[in-house]
Parts: structure tokens; sequence; C-alpha cells
């Protein structure tokens, strides 16, 4: 049979790799049933706001206000709050508030002006509006609002602190640690050592896709409590970059039930897999899972699951790169500790421990490193990428074929062949 293997970019969508497996090989296949987009962002966020999951109205919320923050995502996610923004700005200013938002980079550094306008909007931008982004390496910006149950101290932006209603605006989606939309508080507009902290737990085993009540995600929402976020707006951005779902209404009570939809979608039961598991699975990535390997490398993480030990994960990104970031831009953290090994792992957590290598970045590409103790990774992308990430220690091709002909060299003429074509939007169940 043919697999097509999404390889798509932003910019260049539509794309697919062609792949022929025989019969005899192929084990199954996760393809999601994606929802159909909502014919109007703006409309189904009015609705939403003023019909919510666990809270008043919004309109309820806001009598009294007089400072409204509303903190969006970074350039990263895919929630289109310029969409969004008018519909929030258009009902705080009629309720008498003054409006802020504060975009959550984490410690991602600061938009530039340019990317501000690109993620806001030209209109919003030119309006007067405040807008901050969250910046880790300007400490007096920051206020502590407690500790959480487990020992996170909560420094939070101090535009957000000063509100008298925050909003959020995220994107639900399967991460490695369990789902996007629940870190608007932290990592989005918190300080550098409440993200270190917080973000520690991503090592701990529970720490996985599709586990929504693993400690660093309960710690999360426990930080949005102490922050006092008013109301949480969540978005389900297919891979069409199409908006198919969208609710609002208490932080925790509202993301959790985004959750549900998400997983009704791209959430498998892969029980065929439990006690036979393929050699080889095949993934790919969609245009909204970014320019940036850093990114796009999560599917890897999330096909382990229905994969042997020693199996082989072929991950098809193209990986174009993001302004002057090239497309395997961050993952020179991993060399020191390459190639994964028990003994290098070892000195991996060291290093986090010690604080010699920071938990932001180490969140991501550590998940990907501890993958490959588990299982190999060829990864298809671009020929400019190939010299960078051969550095680093990976395994790369720009060719498919020839990848795939490797994998079957290594596991035989009866190797048994999954496909998750897009591998960082699924959680596979065994």
């Amino acid at each position: 049979m043919k697999l097509q293997v999404p390889y798509e970019t932003a910019e260049d969508r539509g794309v697919f790799l062609e792949l022929e497996v025989d019969e005899k090989n192929f084990a199954g296949s996760f393809i999601p049933r994606e929802q159909t987009p909502l014919p109007s962002i703006a409309k189904a966020v009015a609705e939403a706001v003023e019909n919510p999951v666990g809270s008043k109205k919004l309109s309820e919320l806001l009598v009294g206000a007089k400072k409204v923050t509303i903190i969006t995502e970074n350039q990263f996610r895919q929630a289109p709050v310029r969409e969004v923004l008018p519909v929030l700005i258009e009902k705080a200013k009629n309720a008498g508030a003054q409006v802020t938002i504060v975009i959550g980079c984490g410690k991602v550094p600061a938009l530039s002006a340019e990317e501000i306008e690109e993620k806001l909007g030209h209109d919003i931008v030119e309006s007067g509006i405040e807008v901050y982004c969250n910046d880790v390496s300007k400490p007096e910006n920051y206020v502590f609002k407690g500790i959480t149950s487990a020992g996170t101290p909560v420094w939070i932006h101090r535009k957000v602190a000063e509100a008298d209603v925050i909003l959020t605006v995220g994107t639900t989606q399967a991460t490695l640690w369990g789902y996007g939309g629940s870190g608007m508080i932290i990592p989005a507009v918190s300080s550098n050592e409440t993200i270190e902290i917080n973000h520690i737990m991503s090592l701990a085993p529970d720490c996985v896709p599709g586990n929504n009540n693993c400690r660093m995600q309960l710690d999360k929402y426990e930080a949005a409590r102490l922050a006092g976020v008013t109301m949480g707006i969540n978005m389900i951005v297919n891979n069409r970059f199409e908006v198919t779902y969208v609710n609002a209404g208490d932080f925790v009570t509202a993301h959790k039930e985004a959750v549900k939809v998400y997983d009704q979608v791209y959430r498998f039961k892969a029980d065929a897999f439990k006690n036979n598991k393929a050699d080889i699975v095949i993934t790919g990535s969609s245009a909204p899972t970014d320019h940036l390997f850093f990114h796009t490398g999560w599917a890897i993480v999330n096909c382990l699951p229905i994969l042997k030990p020693g199996g082989t994960v072929i991950f098809t990104s193209p990986c174009p790169g993001y302004g002057s970031w090239p497309g395997f831009a961050l993952m020179d953290l991993v060399k020191d500790f390459m190639p994964p090994t028990p003994e290098n792992n070892e000195k991996a957590l060291k290093a986090f421990y010690t604080h010699s290598r920071e938990l932001w970045a180490g969140c991501i590409w550590y998940k990907i490193y501890n993958a490959m103790l588990h299982a190999d990774y060829y990864i298809v992308t671009r020929p400019e990428n190939l010299e960078m990430a051969r550095d680093f220690g990976f395994v790369v091709y720009d060719n498919l074929e020839k990848a795939y002909k490797d994998a079957l060299a290594k596991h035989g003429a009866s190797a048994r062949v999954a496909f998750v074509p897009y591998g960082r939007y699924s959680v596979l169940e065994v």
C-alpha cells in the first residue's frame, strides 16, 4: 500500500511524501477524523464567553472591572488570537475597563515588532493598547502570588497581577507533558524561577503525552488559581490550521472540557499493539506544528507507546527554520550527552539538577533524548539541515525511501509497520 506522509510547513501546505509499504508488513494506522472548521471564530468566541463552562458570563465578570489583562500565546502556538482579541476588547471597553495584552513568551525571547503585529493583528497594534512580552531577564516585572502544593513559588508578570479581570486565550493540544493550554500562567507569564521549578517536574515518569493528571500539569492549574485567572478561552486548531472548537469558562474546568473534545478526535485505543508492538512507526509533521525540529520533533515521542524497545521511528519534517534560527536550532543542547546511553543520561539529569542546563528547553529536548534511549529515530528533513543534525548526533536523511530501506534492513523483511501521520497531535493508548 502507498502511504501519504505529511511533510508540511506553514508556508508550504498540502505536501506529502509517498512511501510504498508491503501489505504483509502493515500493522495498522491512526488517522484522525478531524472536525470541520467553525464558520466564524469571532462569533464562536462571543457565544462561548456568554455561555461559559463552570463560571459566570464574561459580561457579569466585567461588571466594575477597571483593568483587564488578556494573556495570549507566543508565535509558536496556533490559536488565532488576532480574530479573538477584537471580541474581548470590545466587551472590556464597553464595561469601562482599560485593556492590556501580555504575550506569554515564557522563556522564549520577546517577539519583534513585526512578530507582534503578525500575532495580534495590525489594528490591535495601532489601537494604543499596551502590549507586553513576558521577559524573564527583568525580575523587577514580577509579583509574588504564593507557593503551590508542589512547592513551586509563583511569580507572575505585574501587568497580570494588577488586573481585576484576567483572560487567557490558548490552544488545546497534546504536548510532551499533558495538554497545551494549561500553561497560560506557567510558563507563559511567569518568572525564571517559577518556570524552572515547575519544569523540573517534566522529568517525572508520568509526565507524558496525554496524561492530564501528571504533577507538572496539576501544578500549572494550581498556579492559575493562585494568579486569579478569571476566564480561560480554549481553542482546538486542526492540522489544516482551522479552528474546530472553542469554549470558555473557569480556567481549569473549561480546559479539561476542551481536552475531552480533543481526545475524541486525536486519542486512539491501540490495544492491538499492547502485546505485539511495531518494529517501525512512520510519522510526519503538519503545517501547524511549526518551523523547528525543537517543536515538530515532539511527534516521535508520541509514537513510543506502540513501538517495541529497540524499534525505529521514521519522522518526516522539513524544518525550514524560523527567522535567523536554522531548522535544528536549540538541539545543540543534546550534543554533550550523545550518544544516548544510560551513562550519558545520568550526565544529562545531573546537568538539570545542578542548574548547568535549564529546564525551559530541557523539557523538550530531554523528552526526545530520553525516547532515544529506547528506540532509534530516522529523521527525514531538508538537505540544508543534514550537516547540523548529524553534528548533534541525529540520524538524518533527505530521502524517505532510503530511511525506510535502512529500517527494514535493521528489523528484517517481516517487520511490523505502523503509520501515525500526525504524530504530534496523536495520543496512543495501549
